[in-house]
């Protein structure tokens, strides 16, 4: 059965109060006599900090076995959530051609924490572990297994943003794409996993398991209204309703890019007098995607609250296939989803007010 750490519970209860605390805020504000820009910055600099929730659902560790089968001694799932902080700096170079180009570096940390337990009763060679390094099996009556699964999901973003020349304020009926985006990224996934057993046959297994993605990307974004026609122009009842009595702005952003996954894996094995070690590493091609959502609310003349929120797929993510008595241990890989949602403060630095009142 899945036991998730208090880190996680309190993630994921902080998650379900972010968007109320939000609108919250939101509805007790004042209402602003400027608009927010909807592109990138005007002119100026803006920075931005934050916090909130990662989910990550990582392919399982099956490292015990029972019987002929291996064993999920980790429940990966949705419900792998901790803590995320990030924050950025954007600032206007001036104008290329007919495109006004803003420049930005960004950055996020996350944390993920999980802690599992598996049992195996039967004859005496019943529940089986194998040494990595060698595939040499130790055999007993029972195992009880506990996981520990320590996760560190980074990463860095260095991009360029190509917009309209003259900054757009209004609301569009449905949809409109203010810009286009290439950048640079490097992130990570970092993972030290530990299983333990004192249960039967006594042993421990301690490995890192890290991979860096380098590689860049291209896409777009642009806002989008709740509650609009297109075709009649006229509002209508409901979210839209709400979300502009409430002054708030909505955003998508969508981004694509090809990636260096470099996998390092190093693996500890010990069982009463007999020890081992095993290093790896892979290099793979990777594709991520991911699709971002920002509810943005203006607070003053050159601050915003944004409820932010990155949906990511990432096509290749190490799995570990352990020895056995036929086979080497081998790195795999998978593609998995994530998620990461933020409130974030935005500042416009300097004199100058980061938001200008509407036309």
């Amino acid at each position: 059965m899945l036991q998730i750490t208090r880190t996680g519970v309190f993630m994921r209860i902080s998650l379900r109060l972010l968007a109320p605390a939000l609108l919250g805020v939101a509805a007790f504000l004042p209402a602003a006599h400027a608009q927010d820009m909807t592109t990138a910055t005007v002119a100026g600099t803006t920075i931005w900090v934050g916090g909130g929730v990662q989910f990550l659902s990582l392919p399982d560790i099956r490292f015990t076995e029972k019987g002929d089968h291996r064993q999920k001694n980790s429940e990966s799932d949705w419900l792998d959530a901790g803590g995320a902080a990030g924050g950025g700096i954007e600032t206007g170079l001036g104008f290329w051609g007919n495109y006004r180009v803003t420049a930005g570096v960004k950055g996020f940390w996350s944390n993920i924490e999980t802690d599992n337990h598996k049992k195996c009763s039967g004859g005496s060679n019943f529940c089986t572990v194998f040494d990595p390094a060698s595939g040499q099996a130790f055999t007993g009556s029972a195992l009880s297994t506990k996981t520990d699964r320590d996760v560190d999901y980074w990463g860095g973003q260095a991009e360029l943003k190509f917009g309209h020349a003259d900054p757009i304020y209004e609301k569009p009926y449905f949809y409109r794409n203010d810009y286009f985006i290439i950048g640079a990224d490097v992130r990570g996934i970092d993972q030290d996993n530990t299983l333990r057993s004192s249960l039967g046959t006594a042993f421990s297994y301690k490995e890192s398991l890290d991979t860096t993605y380098t590689g860049g990307y291209i896409g777009l974004g642009g806002e989008y209204s709740f509650g609009f026609i297109p075709i009649i122009g006229s509002a209508v009842k409901g979210v839209g309703g709400l979300y502009d009595r409430l002054g708030l702005r909505t955003f998508i952003n969508l981004r694509a890019g090809l990636y260096n996954a470099d996998t390092d894996y190093d693996g500890r094995f010990a069982a009463g007098s007999f020890a081992s070690n095993l290093s790896n590493s892979t290099d793979d091609l990777a594709f991520i995607g991911t699709v971002s959502l920002e509810t943005r609310k203006q607070i003053g003349p050159r601050t915003s609250l944004s409820l932010w929120t990155d949906y990511e797929y990432i096509s290749s993510v190490p799995k570990m296939h352990y020895a056995d008595d036929n086979r080497p241990t081998r790195i795999d890989d998978e593609g998995i989803f994530a998620s990461r949602t933020m409130l974030r403060l935005n500042i416009g630095l300097g004199s100058q007010q980061l938001y200008t009142v509407s036309r």
